[in-house]
């Protein structure tokens, strides 16, 4: 049966003093702020003035987001990551419980030490461009995290790439954080972003939309693990989205990462990692690499801190990490990352028979 794993960072089933005054406080400790329910929940807040039941749990909130870390499926396996906050945070700096998630991808990134980026989160491009035949194409996506450096550029030519006037892109500049200098009667952007760049994707886990009835919806089972401890029921894994989101993404932005001579990282979780590989024809094993290639994977896991037994209300820190790097596409025969596209094995016709005759018939056609 799954059960929520971990709520607001700390472990259900080593509840304590310290996770519930975090709870308390709706607090993320892998932000350092205030849960935003992962920033693809929205629509599971608890509105608080609803739920007099809750209301004693957050007495400083009206509403509170379904602080939903991991799930775990059945007993003593690994949990499943649901929320890309718990995976991995870059905004305002890096938590203490993320140090080593970062600290591997700064080490595989391959930036020189002491080297300073910038962080923008949730980037998003929209816009057509020009294939070498003159085709034109829609590009529209948005990138989790882009890092990039700094380097001193001449407003006025900042001016002509915005295709706005000096004076507006001076209001830009000082919106936005960025450093306007005089140089010899000159104005020059102190910081304006450049090379070297680093796109960095988060891919979760989503769940199923769970069962009213059996109060399996995400936001049900939060409200029940916050009132009634381990005694709820969640939802489960919705491995079919998990997949499509990724493979529809995961070649593009490795693609446009190398156009721009930079590198995509895709930082997973181990057991997602290894859904992808028996579930499709790559077997990410044939990948295990020490440095980045066109194609980045960099898988995460718990290892003997979820089966183990809960000890404390500390927060365990992702340590396990394993890099799989290599070709978007080589010869048919020896494959690549394409391959996260194709079926690992076609199932027999006997089971479309035994799926079908356990179906009821929808009509029939004429044809």
């Amino acid at each position: 049966m799954s059960k929520i794993f971990e709520l607001f960072g700390y472990r259900l089933d080593a509840w304590g003093p310290d996770a519930a005054s975090n709870c308390m406080e709706a607090r993320c400790p892998f932000m350092d702020a205030e849960c935003d329910g992962g920033g693809n929940r929205y629509l599971s807040a608890i509105n608080l003035r609803l739920r007099s039941d809750l209301q004693k749990f957050f007495p400083t909130k009206t509403t509170v987001q379904a602080g939903v870390c991991s799930l775990r499926l059945r007993e003593n396996e690994q949990p499943w990551i649901v929320c890309p906050r718990r995976l991995l945070s870059l905004k305002d700096g890096v938590s203490r419980h993320q140090t080593s998630v970062h600290d591997h991808l700064i080490r595989y990134s391959g930036l020189s030490k002491g080297t300073r980026v910038r962080v923008w989160s949730e980037v998003k491009m929209k816009l057509a461009t020009q294939t070498e035949d003159d085709e034109t194409k829609s590009f529209d996506y948005t990138f989790d995290y882009v890092l990039a450096g700094s380097e001193r550029r001449l407003l006025s030519d900042v001016a002509v790439l915005m295709q706005k006037s000096v004076r507006a892109v001076k209001k830009l500049a000082a919106e936005n954080g960025f450093t306007v200098a005089s140089r010899n009667g000159e104005e020059w952007i102190e910081n304006f972003p450049s090379d070297p760049i680093t796109i960095v994707e988060v891919m979760t886990s989503s769940t199923s939309g769970g069962n009213k009835e059996n109060r399996t919806q995400i936001a049900m089972a939060f409200e029940d693990a916050v009132t009634k401890g381990l005694d709820h029921q969640g939802p489960t894994i919705n491995y079919r989205q998990v997949w499509a989101r990724m493979v529809s993404q995961l070649i593009v932005k490795s693609q446009v990462g190398l156009a721009w001579g930079g590198k995509t990282m895709w930082v997973l979780q181990d057991v997602l990692a290894d859904y992808i590989s028996s579930t499709t024809s790559l077997d990410l094993s044939r990948y295990l690499a020490t440095k980045l290639d066109e194609v980045n994977i960099l898988a995460f896991g718990y290892g003997q801190k979820a089966t183990s037994a809960a000890a404390t209300d500390d927060i365990a820190s992702l340590e396990e990490a394993k890099l799989y790097a290599g070709p978007i596409s080589k010869s048919p025969s020896d494959g690549g990352f394409i391959e996260i596209v194709k079926i690992g094995a076609a199932p027999p016709k006997d089971a479309l028979w035994k799926s079908l005759f356990k179906k009821k018939s929808s009509g029939s056609l004429t044809v």
